[in-house]
């Protein structure tokens, strides 16, 4: 038998517990009433458009950085999370 090593120990744990609490929230969120379910997605998915945009116009990382931290908290982590899963090497960002 094959040990993990620690890392890998420590993914899995981060995966499972992202899974349950994934499937909580989507439980939550189906007992909301519909008006209300459109609602948050049409925001989100206007926020994360934003995040996308925000990238797309940034021609650096100072530039970038200046633009998120015009933002509040939530765009402001969209906005790097985007940079770092959509434009990596635009920004020369190491993903893990």
């Amino acid at each position: 038998m094959i040990e993990k090593s620690q890392d890998e120990s420590i993914a899995d744990a981060i995966n499972t517990i992202t899974e349950k609490l994934g499937s909580l929230l989507l439980q939550e969120f189906l007992k909301l009433p519909q008006d209300l379910q459109i609602n948050l997605v049409l925001i989100k998915s206007a926020q994360l458009l934003l995040a996308n945009i925000l990238c797309q116009v940034a021609a650096n990382n100072e530039e970038l950085e200046k633009i998120a931290d015009d933002q509040g908290a939530e765009m402001k982590e969209l906005t790097y999370t985007c940079a770092v899963t959509g434009f990596s090497n635009k920004f020369d960002i190491n993903k893990h």
